[in-house]
């Protein structure tokens, strides 16, 4: 077989049809015949087909595919005995390299590459994991203002209460806000509370829209009134904020920092057990204010321009321009692992999967790089990261164990 790119995302394209039942004869026979041209190849197969691998893969771009070739051979190169003529070692690898095609069609799909320890292929030696977990999906809590809680996972679409004069309506699994028949009452909160193994959508009173990540919450008023629009966050979240230059928008962040803008989007991630708050600027501008920063307890305040991000610790205050495709991920249904360490990442498997993490001995110090979908469940996540010199097993108790 031709060890051309273009070849290998063919065998990987059959590869991926006979997973989906979807091969025609003709393409049947092709594979077979790549599948009898060496046994490394049957291998591979047989990894792949393990339940859950494929199970996220999905219409993900920025895939360079001799750059994803590149790493897989360097890290997956099979022994072999030595060959006095060079020529036939390459053929060997060329042969090697068509097996490597259906990884390359999980980069494409947005599956994980790893970077840290040296990794060994590990074709159908692990045994299957026998428990999973499903991912997270749409929900959240709604807290109403005389403290009634209404989960809003399984509602239909429809009202789901009145207040202070606004309805209240559930449309396609978002929360949006309305003015009734009945007149506008004394201002009144609600909240929606994200618990983990969950993400919502909301629109405020204002048409602006808020896209709130697992273990977060906002506060925000039924009706924005006078001559602001101030709202609360814990954990994360992303805001298009409809401008309105006579009521400016306000975002207050665990009693920390405040975000203060016309009409942009943005992201804050701020989770108690991350070291700092990040606001990142996405379009517009916003001012920023962090409180009892430093020794002496002084204020912060930073402006930022689209592209920035203002990391603000109980320290100081440090602007960066990161990756904007990389933060704004979990709003798009993926994760995005580039150049991240293992603690980080298991934070984030910790809040969509709902889960413990474990640590058995030494944390590896190996950094992540890849995309996937986070609609696949656990063990087709875990099952990415094998080779990387971490060993993850998913228990009892929805504990996950991570070992050296």
């Amino acid at each position: 077989m031709n060890a051309s790119i273009p070849d290998s995302l063919r065998i990987a394209m059959l590869i991926e049809k006979q997973i989906r039942s979807e091969l025609t004869n003709e393409e049947k026979e092709e594979l077979d015949n790549w599948l009898n041209s060496h046994p490394h190849n049957q291998l591979l197969l047989d990894e792949l087909t393990v339940q859950n691998v494929l199970e996220g893969a999905a219409s993900l771009c920025g895939f360079n595919e001799e750059e994803a070739l590149g790493r897989f051979l360097e890290k997956h190169k099979p022994e072999e005995p030595e060959q006095p003529i060079p020529a036939i070692r390459r053929i060997g690898i060329i042969k090697w390299t068509a097996a490597a095609a259906v990884v390359i069609l999980l980069a494409a799909s947005g599956y994980l590459w790893f970077a840290g320890k040296p990794a060994t292929p590990e074709l159908v030696t692990k045994p299957k994991q026998s428990i999973d977990v499903e991912p997270g999906k749409k929900g959240a809590i709604l807290i109403l203002a005389d403290g009634k809680q209404v989960v809003l996972d399984s509602l239909q679409n429809g009202l789901v209460a009145t207040q202070s004069g606004m309805n209240v309506v559930l449309r396609n699994g978002e929360l949006h806000y309305a003015q009734g028949n009945e007149p506008a009452g004394e201002m009144v909160y609600n909240t929606i509370s994200v618990p983990n193994g969950r993400v919502f959508h909301l629109q405020l009173p204002d048409g602006t829209k808020v896209w709130i990540n697992s273990a977060s919450s906002i506060r925000y008023p039924v009706a924005f009134t006078g001559n602001q629009r101030q709202v609360e966050i814990t954990g994360e979240a992303y805001f298009d904020v409809v401008k309105n230059s006579r009521m400016p928008f306000r975002v207050r962040v665990n009693d920390k920092a405040e975000v203060e803008v016309l009409g942009t989007g943005f992201n804050i991630n701020a989770y108690e057990n991350e070291e700092s708050i990040s606001t990142t600027l996405i379009e517009g501008s916003v001012k920023i204010t962090g409180r009892h920063i430093g020794v002496s307890g002084e204020q912060f305040s930073r402006i930022l321009t689209p592209g920035q991000q203002l990391q603000l610790t109980e320290k100081n205050g440090i602007v960066l321009e990161p990756d904007i495709a990389k933060v704004i991920a979990w709003k798009n249904g993926l994760f995005n692992f580039e150049g991240m360490e293992l603690k980080q990442v298991m934070k984030q498997i910790a809040r969509w999967y709902d889960v413990e993490i474990v640590y058995k001995g030494k944390v590896p110090d190996v950094k992540f790089y890849g995309k996937i979908s986070r609609d696949i469940s656990l063990a087709g996540l875990i099952k990415g990261f094998d080779g990387s010199g971490v060993h993850m097993s998913i228990e009892q108790e929805k504990q996950l164990v991570v070992m050296p």
